[in-house]
């Protein structure tokens, strides 16, 4: 079958809020004290691979006391955030666009409620029509840009006269919980706070093609990563299992994304594999046999941004067309982009740069 897309990605803008924090002087400065009685917690924590990290709620300042904010408080920081990314990004990729022309806008956030929800607000604030048909993606996690993505596409497929806009939005500083187990560390050293933005158009642009996207959940492992509301925060719970089933299941994963085009991993030059953990990455990057460079993109935004949850694999996707890992996409050459999360469940997309 011939490859063909029915949708572009006509521009892409990332954001995050604030300076980059280096994470060893974080961890020096709270997280020593914080997980004073967890064994081997400075060991975990430096394992996650992160070196620097964007956080709309520094710890220092927000977790320092005695109390922990409340929920409302959390809300309140979330909705204040995720709008001021959402604006940066959404109004990056809307410059020189005829907002009329705008037909669907979704938004994805695992980190926050409120309502309206951000992407109504945005709407307004850029005077998108009032007939807009808006999707809001809420709690699905890491994988969540696919599915807000796909949302996009299929509007665009549908009414190929008009232009989608997907975002996505994560503030996860604010969940740092008061919880010493040596799970939490892990999560508290690898999640940090950034947006993305895309804006998506017919198959007659430029710009990478969506060609298929795929999903699998594994049902049996629903409860080896968790993402729940508590009293003090959102917690959320990660398996050291979760890279060996992953990592089992994305041999016959990407092959089921791929075949139906009649295409296999030979055929695929360029990779974003979601960094959930740097185990992740060595796993699912050596059962696919890909090279150090075709991880390059993914250990890099680990490395310095941290794992942003579901704007991840799109700053990775900005990784990639950038080509600072000396890897420029040519025209033609096909990428593949993945991520995973509760479920477990892992979402795919083909793209032809």
């Amino acid at each position: 079958m011939s490859p063909t897309a029915g949708a572009r990605i006509l521009g892409l803008s990332t954001a995050h809020p604030g300076l980059p924090l280096p994470q060893d002087e974080l961890y020096e400065t709270f997280y020593a004290d914080f997980y004073r009685e967890v064994p081997d917690a400075e060991q975990i924590f430096k394992a996650t691979q992160v070196r620097t990290r964007h956080m709309a709620w520094d710890p220092r300042e927000y977790f320092a006391g005695p109390t922990t904010p409340s929920m409302s408080e959390r809300m309140r920081g979330w909705e204040e955030n995720v709008l001021a990314l959402g604006a940066e990004t959404v109004g990056s990729v809307l410059k020189g666009v005829d907002t009329a022309d705008v037909g669907s806008f979704t938004m994805a956030s695992c980190t926050g409620y409120a309502g309206p929800t951000p992407e109504m607000l945005l709407a307004k604030e850029f005077g998108l029509p009032v007939h807009l048909r808006r999707t809001f993606v809420g709690h699905m996690g890491c994988y969540a840009a696919f599915n807000a993505l796909k949302v996009g596409l299929d509007s665009v497929t549908a009414r190929p006269d008009e232009l989608a806009v997907v975002s996505c939005c994560e503030i996860c500083s604010l969940h740092v919980r008061p919880e010493m187990t040596k799970e939490q560390v892990v999560v508290h050293g690898l999640f940090a706070d950034g947006a993305a933005a895309v804006l998506l158009g017919p198959d007659d642009g430029q710009g990478p093609a969506v060609l298929r996207t795929h999903t699998e959940t594994h049902y049996a492992t629903s409860e080896a990563m968790t993402w729940r509301v508590q009293d003090d925060g959102f917690r959320m719970t990660l398996s050291p299992y979760v890279p060996a089933i992953l990592s089992g299941a994305v041999e016959s994963f990407v092959e089921n994304l791929l075949r139906p085009l009649g295409l296999s991993r030979q055929d695929v030059r360029h990779w974003g594999v979601h960094p959930g953990g740097p185990k992740i990455i060595d796993l699912v990057g050596a059962r696919l046999g890909l090279t150090d460079a075709q991880l390059a993109a993914s250990r890099h935004i680990l490395a310095s941004r941290g794992n942003c949850s579901s704007s991840t694999i799109l700053l990775i996707l900005e990784q990639l067309l950038s080509g600072v890992h000396d890897a420029v996409p040519r025209p033609g050459e096909f990428g593949v982009l993945m991520a995973f999360g509760p479920g477990l469940t892992m979402e795919s997309a083909l793209v032809r740069f």
